[in-house]
């Protein structure tokens, strides 16, 4: 009778993760989910139509970090980066009238906290409803990934609030590409950052609003300058 028992509890558990590895799933966008039953496939999220902006950018991470050459101020950083872009046939096909970068407004960037959000966004050219969502947003976000160790969490939020950006009919077509650019940038570079176990090549990596004030910034003009803004602004505020 006690070996029945315990062979229950064995099933009952296995039944358990089980529902919830498919509760995960369901999260999932399904055209990313055919026939994939592990987490590998995130931080992908198909309905967003800039998410290429995301996996560029984690492309270029990753060449920069498994390189040798770690530069230790802005100007090299950005001229690293942007030589690294540039050697992306990804990043090529959508690099269009990229400018490059300024190093005093990266550095100024990268100083800025939390408690900046409102003026830094509030001086975007975002509407003045796209201004107060995206500010309460990053608002929300920031104490969310401070708080939250789990990936697929941080991952499901920034899929929920990019939900809302899609289908809110108060945005203009630029608000939406310009929020949907950002997040994407967002959704993969945290999900990065939070995800376990990480690689021995992994830096010691933190994300903090000063990426999305970069991102936010550089897709005002157009993906390329959003990508690599973005990063630089990590790397820097990362040193």
């Amino acid at each position: 009778m006690k070996k029945i028992y315990s062979c229950l509890i064995i099933l009952t558990f296995f039944a358990s993760c089980t529902n919830d590895e498919n509760s995960r799933q369901d999260i999932i966008p399904a055209s990313k989910n055919k026939g994939i039953g592990s987490s590998d496939i995130l931080p992908a999220y198909s309905s967003n139509p800039y998410d290429n902006a995301g996996r560029i950018c984690d492309e270029i991470f990753d060449a920069y970090y498994d390189g040798t050459s770690r530069p230790t101020n802005v100007q090299a950083v950005i001229a690293e980066v942007e030589d690294i872009a540039n050697s992306s046939t990804l990043f090529m096909n959508i690099s269009g009238s990229y400018q490059p970068l300024s190093e005093e407004r990266i550095q100024y960037l990268s100083n800025r906290t939390s408690e900046d959000i409102v003026s830094i966004i509030g001086a975007s050219s975002l509407s003045a409803t796209a201004n107060t969502n995206y500010s309460n947003f990053l608002i929300s976000f920031s104490a969310l990934y401070d708080s939250e160790p789990d990936a697929f969490k941080i991952y499901i939020s920034v899929v929920n609030y990019e939900e809302t950006i899609l289908t809110n009919g108060l945005l203009t077509a630029n608000d939406k590409r310009i929020i949907l650019t950002s997040t994407s940038v967002l959704r993969y570079t945290a999900y990065r950052a939070k995800k376990k176990p990480k690689k021995n090549t992994d830096p010691d990596w933190l994300i903090s609003v000063t990426h999305a004030f970069g991102t936010e910034e550089g897709a005002e003009e157009n993906m390329a300058k959003a990508i690599v803004e973005g990063l630089v602004t990590g790397i820097v505020s990362n040193k």
